[in-house]
C-alpha cells in the first residue's frame, strides 16, 4: 500500500502533461518523415529516407496548472518551499499531471516508386500522467470546512505512467487518379514499466453535517504495475536484461489518409494507437477491496510530511491486498482531422482539431495556420493553437533541406515558454533527417500521371515511350512507300 499512496501522491505534486501535441509540425504535412508519426498519409518526397539514433527525432511535452513560481515561494527563513494554498487555489474542476517524451531511435524508409512507399521504424514512447480534481486537492489539504453536507468526488483521481517501445513497418500508397494518399503502420510493442490505475474506480467522502463524521466510499481501487520491482529491488543486470527484452508485449496500429479534394482543397484524418499491451513480466496489483467506512478528519496543511500523515491517518485503515497478475492495458488512442485551403503551389492555410485520450478522458487541441514553402530549401508554418489547460499561444515550425541533410525543429508554444519561471508548460520537437532521391521522385510522378494518360492511337503493338497528356511520342518510323507503279494514286 505505501507504493498505492506513494502513486496517488504523484499525482498530486507532479509537472504535468497531455500527449498532444506536435500541431506545427503536422501542418507542415509530409515535409519531415516525423509527419508520419501523425498521420501515415504524409511521406515526403524522396527515393530513401535514413533517421539516425536520438539524432532524428526528440520530443519533450509538458503542460501544468501550475509554473515553477506558483509551485515555490520563499518562507520566512528565507528557504525555498512548496506553496500548496498557491496550487490548491489555481487548480481546476478537472487537472491532468505527468510528463511526456519521445525518441526516434531508428528510421528507414524508401520509395521503389512515385506511388508506394515503405518504412522501418523503432521509437520510445515514455508518458506519466495523473488526474485529480480541484475538490479533492482542497478537501485533503484544507480539511472539511467547505464540505459540511456535501460529497467529495474522488473519481477523476487516475494514474496513468508507461515507457514502451514500438517497432513498425509502414506502407505509404498513392492514388493519383482519385487524388487520395492512404498509409498503415503496423507496430510491434514491447513494455518496459507501467503504473496504470482501474479506469472504473469510483470513490467518494462524506461528510455529515451532524456530528462531522466522515464516510468513505471505495470500488475498484487498484493499481496495475510492472517493471516497477525490478527498479526497486532488482539488480543491475536483470533491469538492463528487462529494457532490452522482455515478455510484455502487444499490437497497434496507425491509419491515415490525405485527399485533395481540387486545386484549392484538401483533407486529411488520422487516427493513431489503436492497440494494446499485455503486461506479463514483473507484475504487481496494489488493490483495496470495496468498501464503505467512517473515518476523522484529515488536512495535511500543518504535517511536516503528507505521504505518513496520510498513512497514519486513513491507509492503515484501508485493507489492502497485493497480487501478482499479468493485465492488458489499451494505448492511449489520439485523433487528427484538417482541412487545407491551397492559396498557391507553396501556400496554404490548414485548420485542425485534434483528440487524445487517456483513461476514458477525452481534451481537444484546436488549431489554424499558415504554411509556407520557399522553393525546395525552406518550409515555415505559424499557428495559433488553444491547448488543453493552457489556452491559446502560436506555434512555429520550420524544416530546412541542404541537400539530403533536413534540419527541423517545431514547438505549440513560442509566447509563453519566454518566462521560463511563469511558464506552466513547454514543448519542442527538432532533430536531423535524410532525404535522397527528392527530384528523382518529383520526375516519376510527373510521368506517370494517371490522368494525363490516354489509349495509344497506334495500337497495343506499337513501341510507345511515353505520353504528356497530348501527343505520343513514339519511335521514328520509316518512310511510306512510293507508289509509282499504282495509277490509282496517282495524282494524275
Amino acid at each position: 500500500m505505501k507504493t498505492f499512496a506513494t502513486l496517488l501522491m504523484c499525482c498530486f505534486v507532479s509537472l504535468a502533461s497531455w500527449g498532444q501535441s506536435g500541431i506545427s509540425l503536422y501542418h507542415l504535412n509530409n515535409e519531415t518523415f516525423q509527419g508520419n508519426n501523425m498521420n501515415p498519409a504524409f511521406i515526403p518526397d524522396g527515393k530513401v529516407f535514413l533517421g539516425l539514433p536520438v539524432l532524428s527525432g526528440v520530443m519533450v511535452d509538458l503542460n501544468a496548472t501550475a509554473s515553477y513560481n506558483d509551485l515555490q515561494t520563499i518562507d520566512d527563513e528565507g528557504t525555498k518551499v512548496y506553496d500548496f494554498d498557491k496550487i490548491v487555489s489555481q487548480s481546476k474542476d478537472k487537472n491532468y499531471l505527468g510528463v511526456e517524451s519521445e525518441i526516434s531511435t531508428f528510421y528507414l524508409g524508401f520509395r521503389p516508386k512515385a506511388t508506394m512507399a515503405f518504412s522501418v521504424f523503432v521509437r520510445e514512447r515514455i508518458a506519466a500522467r495523473g488526474f485529480y480534481s480541484h475538490d479533492a486537492a482542497d478537501f485533503i489539504w484544507n480539511g472539511n470546512k467547505n464540505y459540511v453536507g456535501k460529497s467529495v468526488d474522488l473519481s477523476t483521481t487516475l494514474v496513468d505512467a508507461r515507457y514502451y517501445r514500438e517497432y513498425g513497418i509502414g506502407l505509404w500508397k498513392s492514388f493519383p487518379k482519385n487524388k487520395l494518399d492512404v498509409g498503415v503502420r503496423v507496430k510491434f510493442l514491447n513494455g518496459m514499466i507501467s503504473a496504470i490505475s482501474d479506469s472504473d474506480f469510483d470513490g467518494r467522502i462524506m461528510v455529515s453535517d451532524d456530528n462531522y463524521q466522515h464516510t468513505l466510499s471505495l470500488s475498484h481501487a487498484r493499481v496495475n504495475t510492472a517493471g516497477i520491482n525490478l527498479i526497486e529491488n532488482g539488480n543491475e543486470g536483470d533491469l538492463e536484461s528487462h529494457l532490452i527484452s522482455n515478455n510484455n508485449l502487444g499490437f497497434g496500429i496507425d491509419v491515415g489518409v490525405n485527399w485533395r479534394i481540387n486545386e484549392k482543397f484538401s483533407t486529411s484524418l488520422a487516427i493513431n494507437d489503436l492497440g494494446f499491451i499485455n503486461w506479463k513480466t514483473d507484475p504487481e496489483n496494489y488493490w483495496v477491496a470495496d468498501t464503505t467506512f467512517s473515518f476523522d478528519g484529515l488536512n495535511l496543511k500543518d504535517s511536516d510530511n503528507i505521504v505518513d500523515a496520510i498513512k497514519d491517518s486513513l491507509i492503515n485503515r484501508l485493507q489492502d491486498s497485493i497480487s501478482y497478475e499479468s493485465y492488458s492495458s489499451g494505448l492511449n488512442t489520439s485523433a487528427y482531422a484538417s482541412g487545407s485551403y491551397h492559396l498557391s503551389r507553396r501556400d496554404m492555410v490548414t485548420a485542425t482539431i485534434s483528440s487524445h485520450i487517456v483513461q476514458g478522458n477525452f481534451r481537444m487541441l484546436y488549431a489554424l495556420g499558415y504554411t509556407r514553402k520557399f522553393g525546395n530549401i525552406l518550409s515555415v508554418s505559424g499557428n495559433v493553437i488553444r491547448k488543453p489547460q493552457q489556452g491559446f499561444d502560436v506555434g512555429l515550425a520550420t524544416a530546412v533541406n541542404l541537400g539530403a541533410l533536413q534540419l527541423y525543429a517545431a514547438s505549440d508554444q513560442i509566447i509563453k515558454v519566454w518566462n521560463t519561471p511563469e511558464a506552466s508548460s513547454f514543448d519542442i520537437r527538432f532533430g536531423i533527417n535524410f532525404i535522397f532521391g527528392r527530384s528523382k521522385v518529383k520526375a516519376d510522378a510527373k510521368d506517370n500521371r494517371k490522368d494525363l494518360q490516354h489509349e495509344s492511337p497506334y495500337g497495343k503493338g506499337a513501341k510507345v515511350e511515353k505520353s504528356d497528356g497530348l501527343y505520343w511520342i513514339v519511335p521514328k518510323q520509316k518512310p511510306r512507300p512510293v507508289y509509282n507503279d499504282h495509277p490509282e494514286f496517282s495524282d494524275k
